[in-house]
């Protein structure tokens, strides 16, 4: 058990020699901050897309014909809803408008909680309008004639809504040329989760148009997206990692061979080589887990109040500039972090340590 006055000893000294491992908490700090800022974006991104598919319900249905997207119909809902298991079938509206101006589709979806001559839109979407002078009011163009509508208010973006115009279903509908009986796609409602995916291939079954997507696949969808960017930035940690260690490598032998003679002297004054170890173990951890939580606690920070400028283009794009991340965090990745960053350092430095505790002192003080 270490003495209150050991540990004591042991700070004084590190504070004695904080230049000799400023470099490496530097170092440290910005792997960990890099590593966390990843994590916290792409858990952020996940939470928000599996969290919205929670709200769906367990199958969602889309029809095609000659390889597009078309609408479907009151009949397509009253014959899935006679299969035994399904409770409920509900139609649902959306697509895409042209913005012709700025060559951009917007994701246009149906909102019945607004009345007819108001739309909400994203702040992505607002500032697009505001840059064509479409501060209060926008107009759609359509076959029948302009549409206009007032903004009723301004949400904050998201991975789901950074695109996004709710409007009423019915200006809905009247923009994208559907009639009242078209529907863009069914979800549908099964109790017995046992049941998705076989009611799922039954549709298909009845439907040879139809797509029927199951929850689970959607989420399994989703996950593979983020797998891809996840195994790149897989690469960019190992690089980083064999970078950091060369150098801490480099730096453990000139600040060893500088302390050689203070390890012997320790020795000298009645060290044993498990007081040197724990000496050098209680320095160094108090450097390894600074730099991790002052990492992960810069990269919260940088995340989720300040929204990660740039990084977040490279999961993104540059056009959702304004999305905002909700924060969420996944203590079992930051755990795995701990555990291969703090636990290499450790022993980067306490076995070059041992290796010159058990030499002989008086060939050290020569």
């Amino acid at each position: 058990m270490l003495s209150r006055n050991f540990i004591d000893y042991s700070i004084k000294l590190l504070l004695k020699d904080k230049t000799e491992y400023f470099f490496s908490f530097i170092i440290f700090t910005f792997i960990v901050f890099i590593l966390s800022a990843v994590l916290f974006i792409s858990d952020s991104i996940k939470y928000d897309l599996l969290s919205t598919l929670g709200n769906h319900d367990q199958i969602i249905v889309t029809n095609t014909k000659s390889g597009k997207y078309f609408p479907l119909n009151e009949n397509h809902i009253n014959i899935i809803l006679q299969l035994n298991g399904v409770e409920n079938v509900q139609g649902k509206v959306d697509g895409y408008y042209n913005f012709s101006q700025s060559s951009r589709l917007i994701h246009l979806v149906a909102d019945d909680s607004l009345s007819d001559d108001e739309i909400i839109v994203s702040k992505d979407i607002k500032q697009l309008f505001e840059k064509f002078h479409y501060d209060k009011e926008f107009n759609f163009l359509t076959l029948d004639g302009t549409l206009t509508k007032k903004i009723k208010s301004v949400i904050d973006s998201n991975i789901f809504s950074s695109n996004t115009i709710f409007a009423n279903s019915d200006v809905t509908r009247e923009i994208l040329q559907m009639n009242d009986e078209q529907y863009s796609y069914l979800s549908v409602y099964v109790p017995n989760d046992n049941e998705v995916e076989f009611l799922a291939r039954k549709i298909m079954d009845i439907f040879p148009n139809t797509k029927a997507i199951s929850k689970s696949q959607l989420q399994s969808d989703y996950r593979q997206i983020f797998y891809y960017k996840g195994g790149i930035f897989m690469i960019l940690y190992i690089v980083a990692m064999l970078a950091f260690f060369i150098l801490l490598k480099n730096q453990v032998s000139s600040v060893l061979t500088e302390q050689k003679k203070q390890i012997a002297i320790l020795r000298s004054i009645g060290f044993s080589i498990k007081d040197i170890i724990s000496l050098k173990f209680i320095q160094n951890s108090v450097i390894a887990l600074g730099s991790y939580f002052i990492g992960v606690l810069a990269s919260y920070i940088f995340v989720f109040i300040f929204d990660a400028p740039i990084v977040k283009n490279i999961f993104l794009g540059e056009q959702m500039e304004n999305i905002i991340f909700t924060p969420t965090v996944d203590f079992r990745m930051l755990f795995l972090i701990f555990l291969f960053t703090v636990i290499p350092f450790l022993a980067f430095i306490i076995i070059p340590s041992w290796k010159v505790a058990i030499e002989d002192i008086s060939e050290i003080m020569k």
